[in-house]
C-alpha cells in the first residue's frame, strides 16, 4: 500500500506516492485525465533495466504512449535536448491535452519538467523518480531547468507535477556509488529540521555506507515530509525559507562545474555541506565545538577524491557565477545548529577559499 504525501500549493496540488503500488496508481491518475497522448522520457540506463517493467506497466494507459529515450548527464541537460523533445511533440501532435512522464534521475526530471512546462505554455506532467537523489530531492518541488554558458540550471521555470510517483525498487539496480550520490542531499536534510530527524538520517547514512540494509521508502518519506512542509510555504522561493535547501548547494554546484561534471552530484554535495559547517564556524555563527562534533558524526561518509584535485581559486571565479547571488556576492547558505539555518549570508573571499582547504583535509 502506497504512503501518501499531499503537495498544498497555490499554482497547482498534487499528491506523492511512495510504495510497490505507486505506479498503477500513476496509471490511474492518468486514465482519469483522458488524455490523447503521453510522452515517457526516460534514461537510457533505466530503459535498458526496466523496459519490461515500463511496457507492462503503461500498457493500462488509455492513450497512446511514445518513448523518447536518451542518455541522461550534465552535458546532454541542456537546451538542445530539449529542443530535441519539443520536436519530437511537435512532429507527433501533442497538443494540451497530452502530457510528459519522466522517469529517471534528477537530470531526466529537470529536462522533462522544463520541457513540459514550456511546450504550448505548459502540459501535463508527471515524476517517476527512479535514483535516491531524485526520490528524496529533486522531484518534488516544481524546479525544472537545463545548464546554458557552463552555469548550472541557469534556464529553468517552477512548475509543479501534477503528481509524482515513487516505486523505491528502481534502486535495487543501482550500483552502490550511484545510491552514496544520493546521500549528500539525505545530509542536508539532517540539519533542516530537528534532533530527531538528524539522529535518524544520520543512522540511515552510516547504514549506507557500510553497506547494510536500508529502509528507503522510510528514509524516502522521512526527506520529503521535510521538504514538502518547507516547499507548501515558499512555493518559489519568495520569502527564503526555500533557499535552507541550498545548504552546500553553491559550493557544490561549483564543484561539479570546474570539474566539468567528473564529480558527481551527491559527492559534490557533501563537500559543500562540510565547506558551509567549516564557514559557518569560521565566520562566527556557531561555535567550533558543535561544527567538530557534527563533522565527527559524520565522518563515516567517504567521497570521490576528485575534489582534491580541485583549484580552490578557480572554484571560487565558478561560485561568483552562481544564480542564487546578488549583486555580483556569493549568497550562502550557513546553519548555527541543527534546524536553524542562516540564508543570503556573505562572507570574505579569504574564508571560502579557507574552508575549501579545510574541506579538502578532511576527505
Amino acid at each position: 500500500m502506497a504512503n501518501q504525501i499531499k503537495i498544498k500549493l497555490f499554482e497547482r496540488s498534487y499528491p506523492i506516492l511512495i510504495g510497490d503500488d505507486s505506479l498503477l496508481k500513476l496509471v490511474d491518475k492518468i486514465n482519469s485525465f483522458h488524455l490523447s497522448k503521453c510522452m515517457i522520457v526516460v534514461d537510457h540506463n533505466v530503459n535498458k533495466f526496466h523496459s519490461f517493467l515500463i511496457r507492462k506497466i503503461f500498457a493500462a494507459v488509455d492513450c497512446k504512449i511514445f518513448l523518447y529515450v536518451f542518455t541522461a548527464n550534465e552535458k546532454s541537460k541542456n537546451l538542445k535536448q530539449a529542443e530535441k523533445i519539443y520536436n519530437f511533440l511537435s512532429t507527433n501532435y501533442f497538443g494540451r491535452d497530452s502530457a510528459i512522464i519522466a522517469i529517471g534521475g534528477g537530470i531526466t526530471g529537470d529536462l522533462a519538467g522544463f520541457a513540459a512546462s514550456t511546450y504550448m505554455r505548459g502540459i501535463k506532467f508527471f515524476q517517476v523518480p527512479t535514483t535516491l537523489l531524485s526520490m528524496v530531492d529533486s522531484s518534488v518541488g516544481g524546479k525544472t531547468g537545463v545548464n546554458f554558458n557552463q552555469q548550472k540550471n541557469l534556464i529553468g521555470t517552477f512548475y509543479q507535477p501534477n503528481g509524482v510517483y515513487i516505486y523505491p525498487k528502481f534502486l535495487s539496480t543501482l550500483p552502490q556509488r550511484e545510491l552514496v550520490s544520493g546521500a549528500g542531499e539525505v545530509l542536508k536534510y539532517s540539519f533542516l529540521a530537528d534532533k530527531k530527524n538528524y539522529l535518524l538520517l544520520k543512522k540511515n547514512l552510516e547504514k549506507l555506507f557500510s553497506g547494510k540494509e536500508v529502509n528507503f521508502k522510510n528514509l524516502i518519506i522521512s526527506c520529503l515530509k521535510i521538504k514538502s512542509n518547507i516547499v507548501m510555504h515558499d512555493e518559489k522561493e519568495l520569502t527564503g525559507l526555500r533557499r535552507i535547501l541550498n545548504l552546500g548547494h553553491t559550493f557544490a554546484h561549483a564543484f561539479e562545474v570546474e570539474s566539468n561534471y567528473k564529480v558527481m552530484h551527491g559527492d559534490a554535495v557533501i563537500a559543500g555541506i562540510f565547506c558551509a559547517l567549516m564557514l559557518s564556524e569560521m565566520a562566527g555563527y556557531t561555535d567550533e565545538e558543535k561544527i567538530n562534533l557534527f563533522l565527527w558524526d559524520f565522518s563515516f561518509i567517504k567521497i570521490n577524491g576528485l575534489i582534491k584535485n580541485l583549484d580552490p581559486e578557480l572554484v571560487y571565479k565558478k561560485m561568483l557565477e552562481d544564480k542564487k547571488n546578488s549583486s555580483s556576492r556569493i549568497c550562502l547558505v550557513l546553519i548555527e545548529d541543527i534546524g536553524n539555518i542562516i540564508v543570503d549570508v556573505t562572507v570574505s573571499k579569504k574564508l571560502i577559499i579557507a574552508s575549501i582547504n579545510r574541506m579538502k583535509k578532511m576527505i
